[in-house]
């Protein structure tokens, strides 16, 4: 299997963020409704197999002048090499997680995302 097969078969039955099985937390469920709306990085993510609403971790670290601050985090994903890029709202980093638990997932993907409130 490739590292997009993978990374689906992974998260396949991993709960979508805002939603009763996962948090219904306003920051949550904002953050869900808007990172959808960055079609170019849904794509991308949907390239490497993982959905940005089944991160494991979502967190609105701030709110600045009309603007929520999220970073988002898979702690395990397959991936290929590291990398960085930006799409629009959105800064997505693939890069090796040292502290991994299982040597066949050594990569972390981090969403850093601004949204209009």
């Amino acid at each position: 299997m490739n590292t997009k097969q993978l990374n689906e078969q992974f998260y396949a039955k991993r709960e979508l963020v805002g939603t009763v099985d996962h948090c219904l937390c306003e920051d949550c469920i904002f953050y869900a409704e808007q990172i959808m709306k960055n079609n170019t990085l849904v794509e991308f993510l949907h390239t490497k197999g993982l959905d940005p609403r089944k991160a494991d971790e979502v967190w609105c670290y701030m709110e600045k002048d009309g603007y929520k601050h999220y970073t988002i985090d898979f702690f395990e994903v397959y991936a290929d090499k590291e990398e960085t890029h930006t799409f629009g709202n959105a800064k997505i980093t693939f890069y090796v997680n040292i502290y991994a638990e299982k040597e066949q997932l050594p990569y972390v993907c981090t969403i850093d995302a601004v949204f209009k409130m």
